[in-house]
């Protein structure tokens, strides 16, 4: 599988929390536990609607699944404490296959770029933590654009930054929202399987693998 891929294209596309590194089981955690202290707890499928969603978007989901009961900016904030604090005591871990499928693609001499909802700056730092600065071409964020994820924004301006159509980039992605991302972009678009798992509703994506390893 990964010849047909690495044949067919140069330039690859990688979301970071979920995709890259085994983060998404914390927000999904730290969301509900944040909503929680503020007196509404977030169910499964609710607190997984926030992946990777632009600010805009929470805002009304945040609105709407809790009556207005709480606003989303205080609880991101509790989010974004919680999630500081359990890192003071745990190291970032990898998900399983990535480092060695990148690892595999620049050996091959292809362009990989990172994609991600967080701002540059904390990708960055994440990046160098994990040492894959040896295996990224660049990182383009999500903050740089109007519009986040589920919006195609992103995509199109990583794409117009490489001066490349959609359809001639891979783009990887674990969270439904990014998943829209990439395909309302024009991407030729593959779900990395995280807390989030295939189903009928994700008929949209060109493939889906429940890890790196089964791109090998």
């Amino acid at each position: 599988m990964n010849k047909e891929l690495i044949d067919r294209f140069d330039y690859f596309f990688f979301d970071l929390d979920g995709t890259l590194i085994d983060t998404e089981k914390l927000y999904f955690r730290f969301w509900k536990e944040a909503s929680k202290f503020y007196g509404y707890e977030l169910s499964d499928e609710e607190a997984l609607s926030f992946q990777s969603l632009e600010k805009g978007e929470g805002h009304k989901k945040m609105k709407e699944y809790s009556n207005g009961l709480l606003d989303y900016d205080i609880v991101r904030q509790k989010r974004i404490e919680l999630m500081n604090e359990y890192f003071l005591h745990h190291e970032i871990e990898v998900k399983e296959g990535a480092k060695e499928f990148l690892e595999l693609l620049k050996k091959n001499n292809k362009h990989v770029y990172i994609v991600t909802s967080n701002a540059f700056s904390k990708a960055k730092k994440i990046i160098d933590n994990i040492s894959f600065s040896n295996l990224i071409d660049d990182i383009i964020s999500a903050k740089d654009v109007e519009r986040g994820k589920p919006f195609p924004d992103v995509y199109l301006k990583a794409c117009e930054s490489i001066n490349k159509k959609p359809s001639e980039v891979i783009v990887f992605e674990d969270s439904i929202n990014g998943l829209l991302s990439s395909f309302k972009a024009g991407c030729f678009t593959v779900m990395i399987e995280d807390l989030t798992k295939y189903n009928d509703y994700f008929s949209f994506v060109d493939m889906h693998v429940s890890s790196f390893y089964d791109l090998f």
